[in-house]
């Protein structure tokens, strides 16, 4: 036998437990917490702006998930070869080949060359 909880994670008796999913869709409908927190308190609810982004923050059980589209609406995956061929696309014609990149190692030896930090070590002056 296992046990399946009613309540998703955490303390019980949080205020905006039974609005979590409403808090949900209004957040991607492009709702302020702010907007929320005064959409909750019109229900009675009188919660802070830190409870609100709290309670958005969380994810939602799968039993208060609701279903917003259908599988006919959503578009088709991208397969790797779309993920692929879409990368090369996006890499500039201009840029050099990536073996002319310097190394990450390269990069910070020549900025500590020239900005040296220790003040130990005497700075070395060029004449």
């Amino acid at each position: 036998m296992t046990l399946v909880p009613r309540l998703p994670p955490g303390r019980a008796n949080r205020k905006a437990l039974q609005y979590t999913s409403d808090i949900h869709r209004l957040r991607n409908e492009g709702y302020a917490f702010s907007a929320i927190r005064l959409a909750l308190l019109d229900a009675g609810v009188s919660v802070s702006l830190s409870t609100v982004k709290r309670e958005a923050s969380r994810r939602l059980p799968l039993a208060m998930h609701t279903p917003s589209t259908s599988n006919a609406e959503r578009p088709p995956r991208p397969t790797a070869e779309d993920r692929t061929s879409t990368h090369l696309k996006s890499v500039p014609e201009w840029a050099p080949p990536s073996s002319a990149l310097p190394t990450g190692r390269e990069i910070a030896e020549a900025f500590f060359d020239a900005h040296p930090s220790n003040p130990l070590f005497p700075t070395k002056e060029t004449s």
